[in-house]
């Protein structure tokens, strides 16, 4: 079995705050009082999937994400009607623009959810493995793909462990457990990816291993036809905790697109409609691909290459990123650092997906634990000289 001794090492010796010079950007945030209206366009202009929500004195209140609010637009749609999801292809476009006005009037602070805080102190020696396995908990089953560093807003106490504190929070709190915290860096799980590529002969034999050898395509991997209806696949990734899903094509089942929680970003009330089409028609018109127009498609135009069934055609601008099995772990890993994924699909030779590899699956797999050896065999008990294998009494 392939070691990843060295990249753990390699994580161990990087201090965290080192790093966030690497990563210092502009933050963005959300105040407590913002619509979701508001957070769909600041997430869709600054394209980012999450942002911190502050309270009225400009500290930490929670963290609001794209899950959270494809989330809320689920619960929104099942207020209305519980049975809406049966009733899907008599929808209107007057009976989404009334979710949707709904659902866009809600502050943030009632959608959020309880963000990982890192609370960095003036002397941390603490590692980006640290981050890593403590934070991102990436061994575990529900894992952070962000952490956002903190410093103290005013004095404060704190317990601190090797000095490191890790501070949950949970949105609705007592102020006194949630004042204190300014937030002053997001961390993700991709710019570690990043790290490591920049840093990948630390990852050595690992990188000729190839998708299978690593066994990055044993997982299963979500999927809807082009055909779909755009508010039906997101509902089912709302309900099944998906983030993305492959999109197939109906005839052949081969991959031809991506549709991703991340979508939902920039739309606006009039704008909501939309998610009456078909997943690759709403494909198309939200990232231009130029086969259908927005202002087509809400006016109820169709785009031709989807009425004839090439759907390959109408995506061959925008095709979901695949591998192989075959594939080198360094092609994977280089996908998902230079440009940018979250995730690629593992498709079979034919160009059916199978599996899905995420910055999840790459962090986990480069700390997995080893293996606990194996225990010891018991001693086989002396056999009398009254025992007889054969003796049938």
């Amino acid at each position: 079995m392939v070691s990843f001794d060295a990249a753990k090492e390699f994580l161990k010796a990087q201090h965290l705050a080192p790093l966030l010079s690497e990563v210092q950007q502009q933050l963005i945030t959300l105040n407590k009082w913002s619509t979701v209206g508001q957070a769909l366009q600041t997430l869709g202009s600054r394209n980012i999937l999450s942002a911190p929500v502050l309270d009225e004195d400009g500290e930490y209140f929670g963290c609001l994400s794209v899950n959270d609010l494809l989330k809320s637009l689920y619960k929104v749609l099942a207020a209305k009607d519980p049975e809406w999801f049966e009733k899907i292809d008599s929808i209107s476009p007057s009976d989404i623009i009334a979710v949707a006005t709904e659902f866009t009037k809600q502050t943030v602070d009632k959608v959020q959810h309880a963000g990982d805080l890192w609370l960095l102190n003036a002397d941390d020696a603490s590692t980006l493995l640290d981050a890593v396995m403590e934070s991102f908990r990436i061994q575990d089953r529900a894992v952070h793909h962000r952490l956002f560093v903190c410093s103290n807003a005013h004095e404060q106490k704190s317990n601190t462990v090797a000095n490191t504190t890790v501070i949950n929070i949970t949105p609705g709190s007592e102020r006194l457990s949630a004042t204190g915290l300014k937030v002053t860096h997001v961390v993700s799980q991709s710019d570690v990816v990043k790290l490591l590529w920049a840093n990948k002969s630390v990852l050595a034999d690992a990188l000729s291993q190839t998708v299978e050898q690593l066994e990055l395509d044993d997982g299963s991997v979500y999927t809807a036809p082009a055909s779909m209806s755009t508010l039906e696949a997101l509902s089912q990734m709302a309900r099944d905790h998906k983030s993305s899903m492959g999109v197939t094509d109906p005839a052949s089942g081969n991959l031809i697109g991506n549709l991703s929680v991340s979508d939902l970003r920039g739309l606006t009330i009039e704008e909501f409609p939309l998610l009456l089409l078909s997943v690759g028609e709403y494909i198309a018109v939200r990232r231009e691909l130029g086969s259908l127009s927005k202002a087509d498609a809400l006016a109820g135009k169709r785009a031709e290459a989807a009425t004839a069934g090439k759907w390959g055609e109408l995506l061959s601008g925008a095709p979901a990123i695949g591998v192989t099995g075959t594939s080198s772990f360094e092609s994977v890993l280089e996908m998902l650092a230079v440009k940018g994924l979250h995730r690629v699909y593992v498709t079979d030779a034919a160009g059916k997906p199978v599996s899905i590899i995420t910055l999840t699956d790459v962090l986990r797999l480069i700390t997995r634990p080893p293996p606990p050896p194996p225990a010891p065999a018991a001693a086989a008990e002396p056999m009398s000289d009254d025992d007889d294998e054969d003796d049938d009494e």
